[in-house]
This record gives C-alpha cells, sequence and structure tokens, in this order.
C-alpha cells in the first residue's frame, strides 16, 4: 500500500484542484447574474421544491471547465469519450431551452451510449472470454446500453433539490481518489479537476440555491461519474463500483416502479423520489443533504470493505439494507415546516 504522505509530494494535483476551484467560483460569480439578466431560469411550478426562479446555467460553466481544465493538466481523453461527453452536454442544453420530447432524448441517449460502449468500453471488455454463446453477448451488449442510459437518466432525475447532486459527485470522486491511493493506482487528474469544478458550484448551490445545474449538467455529469466508476472496476473492484451509486439507483428506480405499478406514466416529470417526499414533509434541503452525506459514507465504508475482502459479497447486501434504511426515513411524514 502506497504511504498516504506521499500523495502530499505530488503538489501539482493540488495546484490543477485549487485553480478549479477558484475558476469556477469566479465564473459563477459573474455569469449568474447574467443569467438571471437573460432570464434562463428555473422557474418554480407544482412538482418544484423551491418558490423562487433560480439560474439555469451551472452546466454551461461547470461541463465546458471540466472540458478545459482536464485538457490543459493534461488528461488524455478518448475519441469516443469525449464525443459522448459533449453530445451529451449539447443534447441537453438544448432541452434545457426547447424541452425536446422524451423519446427523441432518450433515442439521443442511446445513440451516445451506443458510442461509448462500442468505440471505447468494448476495448477493454471481451465478451468472448466470458459467454461462448453469440446471443449472450449480443444480450450483454444491448444490457450495458440500456443500463448506462439508465444510470445517466437517473442521475438526472436525482437532481431535484439543492446541492444533492453536487454531494453525490463529490462524494463518488473523493472515494475513487481514496481507493486509488490505497491500492497504490495511479493517481487520475480527471478526479482533482472534477472535484475542484464541483466544490466550486456547491458553492451557490447548497441552499438556498443560487443556481441549478439543468439537464446540460446533470446528464453529462452522470455519463462522466459512470465512466469514472467503470474505469476503476478494470482494477477487479467491481463490488465497491455497484455500492457507491447505490443510493441514487435505488431511489430512482423504486420510484418509478412504484409509479408504474400505479399505472402512472412514470416517464414524465415528477416529484416523488424519496428525498423529494422528506422535503414535503416537513425536512429541509439541508437536513436531507446532511442525511445524504451521512448515508454516504456509510456506502464508503462498505465499499472500503469489500475491497479490503476482495469482493465479498455480504457488503453489497448490507449496502443495500443501509440505503433502505434511510429511503423509508424519507418517506416518513412528520408535522413541521418548509424551510
Amino acid at each position: 500500500m502506497k504511504i498516504f504522505y506521499q500523495i502530499y509530494l505530488d503538489y501539482t494535483l493540488f495546484i490543477f484542484f485549487t485553480l478549479s476551484l477558484f475558476f469556477t467560483i469566479i465564473f459563477f460569480k459573474f455569469l449568474i447574474p447574467l443569467f438571471v439578466n437573460y432570464k434562463f431560469l428555473d422557474k418554480p411550478n407544482k412538482r418544484s421544491n423551491h418558490i423562487e426562479p433560480v439560474a439555469l446555467g451551472g452546466g454551461l460553466v461547470v461541463i465546458p471547465l471540466i472540458i478545459l481544465i482536464s485538457y490543459l493538466t493534461g488528461y488524455v481523453w478518448s475519441f469516443a469519450n469525449i464525443f459522448v461527453f459533449i453530445s451529451l452536454f449539447f443534447i441537453s442544453l438544448v432541452d434545457d431551452f426547447k424541452n425536446i420530447r422524451a423519446l427523441y432524448r432518450l433515442i439521443m441517449h442511446f445513440f451516445c451510449i451506443f458510442i461509448y460502449v462500442h468505440f471505447s468500453l468494448l476495448e477493454n471488455i471481451n465478451f468472448t472470454l466470458y459467454f461462448k454463446e453469440s446471443y449472450l453477448t449480443i444480450f450483454m451488449y444491448f444490457f450495458l446500453i440500456v443500463g448506462i442510459t439508465w444510470f445517466i437518466n437517473a442521475f438526472n432525475f436525482m437532481d431535484g433539490i439543492d446541492g444533492i447532486t453536487a454531494i453525490q459527485i463529490i462524494f463518488l470522486t473523493c472515494s475513487l481518489m481514496f481507493f486509488n491511493l490505497f491500492l497504490n493506482l495511479d493517481n487520475n487528474v480527471l478526479h482533482y479537476c472534477v472535484l475542484g469544478v464541483i466544490l466550486g458550484f456547491l458553492f451557490y448551490n447548497w441552499h438556498p440555491a443560487k443556481i441549478f445545474l439543468g439537464d446540460s449538467g446533470s446528464i453529462p455529469l452522470g455519463f462522466l461519474m459512470l465512466f469514472l466508476l467503470v474505469e476503476f472496476s478494470f482494477s477487479g473492484y467491481w463490488i465497491a463500483v455497484l455500492i457507491l451509486p447505490m443510493y441514487y439507483l435505488l431511489d430512482t428506480s423504486i420510484t418509478l416502479f412504484l409509479r408504474a405499478c400505479r399505472n402512472e406514466k412514470f416517464w414524465q416529470p415528477h416529484s416523488q423520489h424519496f428525498y423529494q417526499k422528506a422535503v414535503r414533509n416537513g425536512q429541509s434541503h439541508k437536513q436531507v443533504c446532511i442525511k445524504i452525506i451521512l448515508l454516504s459514507i456509510g456506502l464508503f465504508v462498505f465499499s472500503f470493505l469489500s475491497i479490503l475482502e476482495k469482493n465479498n459479497f455480504i457488503f453489497l447486501i448490507l449496502s443495500f439494507v443501509w440505503s433502505i434504511f434511510f429511503l423509508f426515513n424519507f418517506s416518513k411524514t412528520k408535522k413541521a415546516i418548509r424551510k
């Protein structure tokens, strides 16, 4: 195991992190008033968890900064990965302005993820080593496309209260940074760029938020988190990769399953996620986010233990139970004044 204090010797990584944080804060400082002046706003409706209009240009700042800073700091994007990342950004940006129909948007997401799976992911996964029958290979191929498309949309669905997506990204990124350090893997400069930019965004997105990510932020960031998780899974610790995003996936999956069981149009926007129920039941955005931080700390512990115990399945089960406990807590009804 790499000696932990040695990380401080690589001061360039902390310079990259500091620059990412600094420039993000400065850009938002000057651009938020511009977004407000040009009426690029998320106006509250019956599903909203905010009362006043809030600037919607977070993705317009976060995504270009991550790309630019990572490029300048020497991170090498493959053509397929950067193409998908940028394509999802522009598709979602148009959706922020024009509200693309859900079916058309989903088709474009499937196409982008097909590019990622076929031209990037399959370079590291040889299905023929695991599946001798061709139909199983084809099934896994389409399963990956559907599953990854689901992941990025689940990430977007969960971006419904102040600070929640920034907290999730910071949690995932810090966890992966720690695991790389612990396992003596190479430091990924992209982790430090993402962490700096998202911390800068959280400065303005913490309740009461001054700016939201919008689809142009949450969709490509969902892909970026998936990409980083998959990249770490190649080190062999796939249980940890399943544990880290478990809360996001469970909240979204269970919510849509319950809506389908009630014969509701589950593909339409709604406000029935467990974290949204918590806000409606009287918990403030800060209280819910603090609980999600506690939930995430537990998931980090279980994922770390799964690494120590070489993919012991019991920690996946424990993390599932841990997440369900918080989902039940979020859905409790209590009388309180919404803050």
